[in-house]
Parts: C-alpha cells; structure tokens; sequence
C-alpha cells in the first residue's frame, strides 16, 4: 500500500482552492456498489464511466501536483501525485492515469502509474496500479501490480458518491496481491498541516489483509477535493500536505520518462543471503528486503536470533561481502 494513494486535485479560485460540492447528478444505470465481505464480483459497464472524475472527496484535474511530506524511521519521505494528461483503456472503460512518486531522503524508491475513473453517480474507482519499487536507480519489485481483468484482478470504490459512517468496501482485489479496503469512520474532523488547516474532514481507515503494518487513517477535505492528511494507525507517523502545484508551476518533468528504469540484477539470490546471514547469526530468517545501506545496494536479513535480538545482516548484492551486522 502506497502511502498516499489517493489524490484529488484543485480547482483554484481566488487565493483559495475550492471543488464543487454537488458532484455530478444522479442518474440511472449505475454500477453495483461494492461489499468489503463476501462473494466479490462488480459488474462494469464501459458506457456508466468517464475519465471526468469530480467527487467532491476525490477529483482529478489533469494538470494538478500535490506534494506531501512525512518523517519515518528511515528519513523524510516526499510523495508527489501527479493528475497527468494520460488515459489507459482498462476493462473497456477510459481511466485517467495518475502518477505517483515516492523519495526518501531524496532517492526516489517508487514510481507508480494508477488508473481511476467515474461511474455515473459520482462514485471514484481504482482499475489497477502499474508499481515499481527501486533501489538506486534500480527496479527491484513489481509486487502490488495489478490490472482489472487480468489474472482475475477486480475494480474497486476508491471514494463512494455518498460515503455514510460504517461504510466499508473494497479499494482492489487481486487475491493475496492487493486487497485494499476502506472504511468510514467519521465526518467533520479538524485538520492541521503545513499546507493549510481544515475542518469537516472525512476520516476513513484504509487496510489490508495482506500487510498488517500498512493501516491508515485519511482525511479528505473537499477543500482541496482529496487527502489532506495520513497518519500510521500502529506508527503514528503522518504524511502531510504541504503543497499543491500545475504541471507548469514545478518547473520539473512531469511526464513519465520513455524508456523504463533497469532491472537490478544481482550476483546472489535471496536464498544464498539468506545462508551467508545464518552463518553469521544463527537463528531464523524473518524478513528479506533490497535497500540502499551504506552507500551500497544489499540485502537485509532480518533473523530472529538464537541468542539474542532481532538483527539485521546487510550483504552486498554484488559481492557477497557482509557490510555490517545490526541489532
């Protein structure tokens, strides 16, 4: 789950940034509204959706960047989501490509590409995400990827018409690869960040199944007509909003490079780090990730250990070298 997944983007009137509150009208032959629980199967008709995504929690305006910061373990993240001028045909319907990009202490380490359009009663969808987790410059993940229609991967609501406390639904099914899912907590809750303050914000907890650690409380403001705030429910770590620019303000490229970032090819594979940690801490494996340490790109084995904490093993992918031992 990336961190900021959902984005709406402003209409800018005077000095303040305002999106309609009505909506869309209602109209008729809608598609089904989507159970969190239960027999999954929503029935989409290219003819209910359009790439004119207006909720009043959840708007795309092609052109429009917002940027958010938080603070992690690990540094300061920047998130910048970007509404471009793309459209991708998914399940026969026309979606609006969103991009979103994720730095940590200024090393971009994800580069996602979301699809999203609008049903006739103003309901938003999510059809799927094309995600790139990196490392250096290298791509070492597609996990998370998925596309409605494709290996039985499903669309979801990302933001109802209507949202009601105790709502819950499905955000994206791709069974045991992504299975997001929301609930709405409450409505007129009050908001401080860098960019601004903001009352009557809807609360939601966004969740999965699949990644305990990756549930989140969101603000959305129709303000802004999006996200104004997240923060961890078990970390408490927030990641702000802290400014909202147009394509021809960041003065940055703003359209997805051409060609595609390398794969990482490394010299070992997981299971060979996993027997050079173990024979320097014995004790049993927990977590294996690719992360940028010491200037180098290695592996970190996370073991469990016999005879003392939990400790991470950093090796080279590379050169089999161990570049250091934490606890």
């Amino acid at each position: 789950m990336k961190l900021i997944k959902v984005l709406a983007l402003p209409i800018l009137v005077g000095a303040l940034i305002i999106v309609g509150c009505n909506g869309k009208a209602e109209k008729a032959s809608a598609p089904a509204t989507v159970p969190a629980q239960g027999e999954y199967n929503p029935q989409i008709n290219p003819a209910d959706f359009t790439t004119e995504v207006d909720n009043k929690y959840f708007t795309l305006i092609p052109g429009w960047v917002f940027i958010y910061e938080g603070e992690t373990e690990e540094g300061t993240e920047r998130v910048e989501v970007y509404a471009t001028h793309e459209t991708k045909q998914v399940l026969g319907v026309q979606t609006i490509v969103v991009w979103d990009r994720v730095w940590l202490e200024g090393d971009l380490i994800e580069d996602t590409k979301d699809w999203y359009a609008q049903d006739r009663e103003g309901n938003g969808w999510y059809f799927g995400e094309d995600s790139k987790e990196l490392v250096d410059g290298k791509i070492i993940s597609r996990a998370g990827s998925w596309e409605s229609g494709v290996d039985g991967a499903k669309p979801g609501i990302i933001m109802k018409a209507k949202p009601k406390v105790g709502d819950s639904y499905r955000q994206e099914y791709y069974e045991g690869q992504a299975e997001d899912q929301a609930d709405v907590l409450a409505f007129g809750e009050s908001v401080r960040v860098p960019y601004g303050s903001f009352t009557d914000c809807l609360k939601t907890r966004d969740w999965t199944a699949l990644e305990p650690d990756a549930d989140e409380y969101k603000y959305y403001s129709q303000e802004v007509g999006g996200v104004v705030l997240e923060v961890g429910v078990q970390t408490g770590e927030r990641v702000e909003l802290i400014e909202i620019k147009s394509d021809t303000e960041t003065g940055q490229e703003t359209q997805p490079p051409a060609e595609e970032s390398e794969e990482l090819q490394t010299k070992i594979t997981e299971e060979e780090a996993k027997a050079i940690a173990l024979s320097e801490v014995p004790g049993e494996v927990t977590d294996v990730a690719v992360e940028k340490k010491f200037g180098k790109i290695a592996y970190v084995v996370e073991i469990d250990a016999d005879n003392g904490p939990e400790t991470d093993v950093i090796i080279d992918v590379y050169t089999r070298e161990v570049l250091g031992i934490e606890t």
